[in-house]
């Protein structure tokens, strides 16, 4: 299973490229095949199918803008899926599998330097259960010093706690106001007929 850094670098670079194609919006709908026959253009004259094709254009942008978003929403559904999976195989991980009411009650009031040697000596031991245990009421009551003692004896406690901490930096902006912060606005009819050198030349001679 990837890390959490490796899935969130996955997806980011997925919406990154969404994000960019927005940028190309314009171009691309300045190529947008029409829906004007040739005929119906030679009759309009060179204005009047501009206008027609900036307004055209100006629609498809908006369409395929909206398909962009959705993809990018998609996606940010799929990556906070695949962290919650990750998450819980890091708990089951972290967590001991085998012990007793009395153990998870001891370890609720031993203090941290208690928690500390139990840990050196269990995992000195071969008993990582009772390590994790420690491990475990570090994390649960917030104690600092037995968490960093943890991830410092044990390198792979570290990394999967690296992971935690990974999932828990997440930014709080909602992903449709972060993809309209990012991403280009969909190019307006009067955008698109600024650019009567631009406009579908392409779209023009496919109805020719």
């Amino acid at each position: 299973m990837p890390t959490i850094q490796e899935i969130k670098s996955d997806y980011g670079e997925q919406q990154i490229r969404l994000i960019n194609e927005c940028f190309e919006l314009a171009a691309s709908a300045q190529m947008a095949e029409s829906e004007l026959s040739a005929s119906t253009m030679n009759e309009l004259g060179g204005d009047d199918v501009l206008r027609i094709r900036a307004v055209e254009g100006a629609k498809w942008a908006e369409s395929d803008r909206q398909r962009i978003k959705t993809k990018y929403l998609e996606l940010d559904l799929e990556l906070r899926a695949a962290v919650d999976i990750r998450l819980e195989q890091i708990e089951l991980a972290l967590s001991p599998k085998d012990v007793s009411f009395t153990d998870l009650a001891a370890a609720a009031e031993a203090s941290p330097e208690t928690l500390k040697a139990t840990m050196d000596m269990a995992l000195d031991g071969g008993d990582e259960d009772s390590a994790l245990l420690a491990f475990q009421a570090g994390r649960q009551r917030d104690l600092d010093d037995v968490v960093a003692h943890a991830v410092t004896v044990n390198e792979a406690w570290g990394d999967l706690y690296g992971e935690l901490m990974d999932a828990a930096n997440d930014p709080e902006l909602d992903p449709g106001d972060r993809f309209e912060m990012f991403a280009a606005k969909s190019p307006s009819r009067y955008d698109l007929f600024n650019k009567p050198n631009a406009i579908n030349r392409a779209g023009m001679m496919k109805n020719g």
